[in-house]
């Protein structure tokens, strides 16, 4: 029964990916379509997906009125945690953000974590909405080739490291599909200290594409303002 749910879960991997070739650069209306004390957003794909993948979800934001910002200088998400951090830390100085909060997929939310932890000490990110994030790591990464995927397993000392640090927890939420193809680790995407919300959808990647999800990403988004 659970292959059905890879198949499923790939098909919307490949919706993503062509997202990606069609769009290189953010809609206008990503900073053009603002209201007035809507937070900033800042989006941040998984690994080996460029910010194109979370367009559907960037477009729902966006229309509500939120800035959107799209890290598109991270690329593929292919940099080592830290280095992405400071990325993202540079967007985040150069548009003057306050009160931001950083919505990441898979790699994404880790990324949001180390920045809470590291980069945050002007407190311009009021908190992290992670989807899917292996805060504990994963060991689908063990038969994936590729040095940059080994960075996310469960043993690897900067995984270890952010685990034990639980100061920022109370800033993320953490939102998880209750079956995940990709995040094999017992406790999931559970984060100690963190809000945790298992929603009712079967994929790592189908999540930042099912409505429902999409709809309760954005109700919280206004719980952290």
């Amino acid at each position: 029964m659970k292959a059905i749910y890879w198949i499923i879960d790939y098909y919307y991997d490949f919706i993503g990916k062509l997202l990606m070739l069609a769009h290189n650069s953010p809609p206008k209306h990503y900073l053009d379509h603002v209201s007035k004390n809507r937070a900033p957003i800042i989006l941040i794909p998984g690994i080996s997906n460029k910010w194109g993948f979370l367009k559907r979800l960037g477009d729902s934001i966006s229309h509500l009125g939120h800035p959107v910002y799209p890290v598109t200088e991270l690329g593929f998400n292919l940099l080592d945690i830290p280095t992405s951090a400071k990325i993202v830390k540079r967007i985040a100085t150069q548009n003057n953000l306050e009160n931001a909060i950083i919505v990441g997929h898979s790699k994404g939310g880790i990324i949001g974590k180390y920045f809470l932890i590291h980069e945050n000490k002007d407190n311009r990110i009021k908190g992290v909405i992670a989807i899917a994030a292996p805060f504990s790591g994963s060991r689908i990464v063990h038969y994936l080739p590729g040095k940059h995927f080994k960075e996310l397993a469960p043993e690897i000392k900067i995984i270890k490291y952010m685990n034990s640090i639980r100061k920022v927890n109370a800033k993320i939420i953490s939102i998880m599909p209750e079956f995940d193809n990709h995040v094999w680790s017992e406790k999931k995407s559970y984060l100690d200290g963190g809000l945790n919300i298992e929603l009712a959808i079967k994929g790592h990647h189908k999540i930042v594409f099912d409505k429902k999800a999409i709809e309760r990403i954005i109700e919280l988004i206004g719980r952290l303002r």
